[in-house]
């Protein structure tokens, strides 16, 4: 249970989670990229989000041959798809709510449910909210909505029940296309300064981003799997995995401190 780094600090894993950076300043870490990635050129054309069902990662794609593509997490294509291009030609973010999945139309302005199969289920209409549907979320009892036209996000039921709760991401970004909850906070992948932003999960921005551009120009999509960040770039059609480490200089590397790491320093 001890981890030794190079420069001779050690760390005992705790078996807690801390986040009061101010009690436990070196439980402290840096989200950062794990050098994991993998490539989706051979099956996407235009990749606009990633999803994650508790086993496997999920690519979509848009346009006439629009389809979602199932992968395990060493990137392997694992022969599964199923096409969205009959229900939208424009289809941008999805996500994974137990076995079902929901996917953004842009074309329609409409979020789309399919069974684990990939047959269409339903739709539901965001218009009177929001134009340009373009990213989804799921906080384990409702979705949340990202418009891109408005870059503001709205709360709805599985049902497609506008719930009168929003936020607004204008302030920090104008072009977010991803969107995903990490049990504690909102993430959004954003296109214009290639970053990733965090906020609460009452919709303030914490103040803290992180650049994504060393791996790729177009961050589409972002998910959440449990453990680390997963992103979907357009630009390199790879995706690409991000994790608290202990042991990074989070303050020198510019990836600000989450506090959210299971290791304590003893020495």
């Amino acid at each position: 249970n001890l981890i030794t780094l190079e420069d001779g600090r050690v760390y005992l894993k705790g078996g807690v989670t801390e986040t009061n950076v101010a009690a436990y300043p070196d439980a402290t870490g840096g989200l950062a990229y794990t050098g994991t990635t993998f490539s989706t050129a051979s099956q996407v054309s235009y990749e606009t989000d990633i999803a994650w069902d508790g086993t496997y990662l999920y690519v979509s794609e848009r346009g006439s041959s629009g389809a979602v593509y199932r992968y395990n997490t060493s990137g392997v294509y694992q022969n599964v798809s199923w096409s969205v291009a009959s229900q939208d030609n424009t289809m941008q973010g999805m996500v994974c709510v137990g076995s079902d999945f929901y996917l953004c139309g842009d074309q329609n302005h409409k979020v789309y449910k399919y069974n684990s199969s990939g047959v269409f289920q339903s739709d539901f209409s965001v218009v009177s909210q929001g134009s340009h549907p373009n990213a989804i979320a799921y906080d384990g009892t409702y979705l949340w909505v990202l418009s891109y036209g408005e870059q503001r996000v709205y709360k709805y039921t599985t049902a497609g029940v506008y719930q009168n709760v929003s936020f607004s991401v204008q302030a920090e970004s104008t072009n977010c296309h991803g969107l995903t909850w990490d049990g504690t906070h909102f993430w959004f992948s954003e296109r214009a300064t290639d970053k990733l932003f965090q906020y609460t999960a009452s919709g303030v921005y914490t103040g803290f981003s992180f650049s994504l551009a060393s791996q790729g120009t177009s961050p589409y999509g972002v998910v959440w799997d449990g453990s680390a960040l997963w992103t979907v770039d357009n630009s390199s059609s790879a995706a690409f995995k991000y994790q608290n480490q202990i042991g990074v200089n989070s303050v020198s590397s510019g990836y600000g401190l989450l506090g959210q790491q299971n290791y304590v320093r003893i020495k």
